[in-house]
């Protein structure tokens, strides 16, 4: 198998048709242009998973994946599908279907080769330029991960090594009742500079995703603004409105995944693009959700576009499923939204953006959220940080 270069990825096409295999060859790899892809046909599913277990063998995983649905006489793609997602978890797969494959659906093919967001469909007979924007988009994608578990893992370091810090202090407590005084005045300033450093690490993640999308600079800090007005005017308990504020400032963390060329496209997005904004929720979600925030940090970010009639993304959850703090800072995300400049439109304006809330009041949006940001607006003259 060849070496894999230093700036090419690696996607795995299976296909039993010699002429689709040559369209794929054909479109990913030009011969006038530079190759950013490494290439590996495969005629049959057992033929793919044998160079699939090499690869990761080898320590050169395939980014990306194009599957047939049926390729007689062998197994077929869903077969292949499984055995590389166990292999490998992160690899970015295409179902590649015919019209009239009817009798398995993609809701089958789901449930057999999870998760959802790493699975993705082609329908034959498909065009090269769809082959280039999937290539093009999951490759980005799975880049990107790489990257984001690179930061995760430090970030899981640096609180483990404070954790560490924090138990030292308490054993020296336990053996010391007569320096207690002192030592829990370390420990408090301890908790201060952890306290300090993980907002630290929370800026740091809130100032890389706007430095991607320059339309949308400040966003996250306005609606964790916003959010938290609205909480204190609910009265949410001091524990409750500090996780809101925490949460809204990284609340589109996600969407350090989608190619910058989409955040900040000025017309209409296709399928393709929508689908992957869309998942920012859920990607903000696997970065945090096993940082041990003293919030539900990963659950407000997951559930911040969901809406409690069951419209919402990425799950669809509605009513008392979704926590208080994710419909207070969906809430304020719509309003701060609406009022600001972006690329496919110009500002809405704060009238505009509370007509919409008002109207959906009890419907997409929390009423006693509706009422406390009303009264914030309106009464007391909120007004967002320039």
């Amino acid at each position: 198998m060849a070496k894999t270069r230093p700036n090419s990825v690696r996607i795995l096409v299976v296909d039993d048709e010699p002429a689709i295999l040559s369209l794929y060859q054909a479109t990913l790899q030009p011969r006038s242009k530079p190759k950013h892809f490494e290439l590996t046909l495969c005629r049959q599913a057992a033929e793919a998973f044998d160079a699939f277990q090499t690869a990761v063998g080898e320590g050169k995983p395939f980014a990306v994946a194009f599957l047939d649905l049926r390729m007689p006489p062998g197994p077929d793609g869903i077969w292949l599908a499984e055995r590389i997602r166990s292999l490998d978890p992160y690899t970015e797969i295409v179902m590649v279907t015919g019209y009239s494959d009817t009798s398995t659906t993609p809701d089958k093919i789901a449930s057999r080769v999870p998760p959802t967001d790493k699975l993705l469909y082609l329908q034959k007979p498909f065009h090269n330029l769809e082959i280039q924007h999937f290539a093009a988009s999951l490759s980005t994608k799975w880049l990107g991960e790489i990257e984001l578990r690179k930061i995760r893992n430090d970030l899981e370091g640096r609180i483990e090594q404070r954790t560490m810090e924090l138990i030292k202090l308490n054993e020296q407590l336990k053996q010391d009742i007569a320096r207690r005084e002192n030592a829990e005045a370390e420990v408090q300033s301890t908790l201060d500079k952890l306290r300090s450093a993980m907002s630290g690490v929370v800026q740091a993640m809130a100032l890389t995703v706007e430095r991607r999308d320059p339309y949308t600079a400040g966003h996250q800090r306005r609606v964790s603004d916003l959010a938290r007005g609205v909480a204190a005017e609910m009265t949410l308990p001091t524990h409750q409105i500090d996780g809101i504020r925490m949460a809204g400032l990284i609340h589109d963390l996600g969407k350090i995944c989608v190619p910058v060329e989409i955040l900040s496209k000025p017309g209409q997005l296709t399928e393709i693009e929508h689908t992957l904004i869309k998942d920012h929720p859920q990607v903000g979600y696997e970065i945090l959700k096993e940082i041990e925030f003293p919030w539900p940090v990963a659950q407000i970010v997951l559930q911040h576009h969901e809406r409690i009639d069951g419209s919402g993304y990425p799950v669809g959850l509605s009513g008392d499923d979704i926590i208080i703090e994710a419909k207070t800072l969906a809430v304020a995300d719509v309003v701060e939204a609406m009022a600001s400049h972006r690329p496919y439109r110009p500002t809405l304006g704060r009238d505009m953006a509370l007509k919409e809330i008002c109207q959906n009041r009890g419907v997409l949006y929390d009423a006693d959220v509706v009422d406390a940001c009303m009264k914030l607006l309106q009464e007391k003259n909120f007004q967002f940080r320039t």
